[in-house]
């Protein structure tokens, strides 16, 4: 069986075609520049890589990356023209890895349709886990892909998430690449490789293009057995233009989706901030109308007890004001007594006047309350023993003379 790898199961030094030494025109950068090692991926092969980590139930997968090594002017660059599925890979130490079975393969499937590329790197897909460079990767990529330009792609095909990895300038390790181009350009090879391993087209519509047990002419092993018709180059385009429409289209899908769930839960949270700011200007106003409303109230009670104490003044100086009439009509009515009735009177018996101060009373008040002037406070203060007539309190018993 022919050989597709050195000592160390490594193809880049297979098949290198001197003739293209030329970088792609036509690309889109993504990120920033990387000066070290500039990093060329076709769309093609981008667009195939995310359908390939979709397959299978997004289980985790490996890849080889085919295309062309340039060094320009003292640096380099890789150029990734095609992919290659890592069939036969086996879990070693815990990492998808490339098996002697996954080395096979890649060498026919580069003898078949990558001719004169080499192998510039290699893609770990894992789906729902990030684009992180793990230990294990690092590991695998140093055993395997020795060349300073080889590259590791690390993609996370269900949260679109991707990232190159490079080995650092002391080649000790690997570290982020600080960006990448897509380029495009008319791919034959790729076009042929997933017409032959496509996700998208369902087997009748391959089977359809076959010829049963046609034998590859030159080619042996596992992997060469059989071969199919070669599809005509209309039927290559056609199949490629659609797995590209397709796989657009359902990228055009899942981010209008997320576009959906985004505009809503942004409409739901500006709802939800404008009700309660709502609810808070509410519930200032409310504080600040009670607040007025109790100082109201206050102003009302204080008015209320000046008002009482204003009348029960204006009662005591009219008592005082009619009291003088009184007396003198009942001493106009009276009869003249003669000294003998006089003598017969019995003696008026002195009654005692006593006022029990309340909160708020004052001796001036006191005083105009059974004096009707002010004048009574000396006398107040003299029948009580009073030296100063701030000194009263609410409860006291004082004597009115």
């Amino acid at each position: 069986m022919r050989q597709y790898y050195d000592g160390d199961m490594n193809l880049y030094g297979y098949g290198i075609d001197d003739e293209s030494s030329t970088l792609p025109e036509k690309t889109k950068q993504m990120g920033a520049l990387e000066n070290q090692v500039r990093i060329y991926i076709e769309d093609y092969v981008y667009t195939y890589l995310y359908q390939y980590g979709k397959s299978n139930g997004g289980k985790e997968k490996v890849a080889a990356l085919v295309g062309r090594h340039l060094e320009i002017n003292g640096e380099d660059a890789v150029v990734i023209c095609g992919a290659i599925q890592g069939k036969g890979a086996q879990q070693k130490n815990g990492v998808e890895s490339f098996s002697e079975e996954t080395w096979e393969y890649i060498g026919s499937q580069m003898e078949t349709y990558f001719k004169g590329m080499t192998l510039v790197g290699w893609v770990h897909m894992q789906p729902g886990f990030g684009s992180f460079l793990m230990a294990k990767d690092e590991m695998f990529h140093d055993e395997f892909f020795k060349e300073k330009w080889q590259v590791l792609f690390v993609i996370d095909s269900l949260d679109k998430m991707d990232t190159f990895y490079i080995y650092n300038e002391d080649k000790k390790g690997l570290r982020q690449a600080r960006g990448y181009f897509v380029y495009y350009e008319k791919n034959k090879e790729m076009q042929d490789y997933m017409l032959e391993n496509s996700m998208v087209h369902q087997k009748e519509e391959i089977e359809a293009t076959e010829e049963k047990e046609e034998p590859y002419e030159g080619q042996q092993g596992a992997w060469g057995e059989r071969k199919r018709r070669r599809p005509s180059p209309e039927e290559r385009m056609d199949a490629a233009k659609e797995i590209r429409r397709v796989l657009q289209k359902r990228a055009i899908e899942v981010e209008e989706a997320q576009k959906g769930k985004y505009t809503m839960l942004v409409g739901v949270s500006c709802v939800l901030c404008v009700v309660c700011l709502c609810m808070g200007f509410a519930l200032m106003s409310n504080m600040t109308r009670l607040r007025s409303l109790e100082g109201e109230i206050l102003m009302v009670q204080s008015s209320y007890k000046e008002l009482e104490k204003n009348i029960e003044g204006v009662k005591v100086q009219a008592a005082f004001a009619l009291e003088p009439q009184v007396q003198t009509q009942t001493q106009t009515q009276a009869q003249p007594r003669t000294q003998v009735e006089k003598a017969q009177e019995p003696e008026e018996k002195t009654v005692e006047t006593w006022y029990t101060v309340e909160a708020g009373d004052s001796l001036g008040f006191i005083s105009r309350k059974y004096y009707g002037d002010n004048g009574g406070i000396t006398k107040i203060m003299e029948a009580n023993n009073l030296e100063n007539a701030d000194m009263i309190y609410a409860g006291q018993s004082i004597l009115i003379p």
